[in-house]
């Protein structure tokens, strides 16, 4: 490998280490249908989404919910040595 191929990827590699991501396959609920239920949590911190989709009646937010519990327990994959709490993410 290149000398700025090297350096490339380990800056890629930095900047990916503040995002997590995860994804829901195989979810039998419509777009729209979990989409009301994104748009209430879109920008919000992470503490406050979870607790809306904890009282949510609607059946997208339980999966929606598993979703973020997911993307945080990626985050501190990536992240062991920082506190969630203290780390301040917010849904995108």
């Amino acid at each position: 490998m290149g000398v700025r191929k090297k350096q490339m990827a380990e800056r890629l590699k930095e900047e990916k280490k503040s995002v997590a991501f995860a994804k829901l396959n195989n979810c039998p609920t419509s777009p729209r249908k979990m989409r009301l239920v994104a748009d209430i949590i879109r920008g919000k911190k992470v503490e406050d989404s979870l607790n809306i989709l904890k009282f949510s009646s609607k059946e997208a937010a339980r999966r929606l919910d598993k979703l973020v519990l997911s993307a945080i327990a990626n985050w501190q994959a990536k992240n062991e040595d920082e506190d969630v709490a203290e780390a301040g993410l917010f849904i995108n």
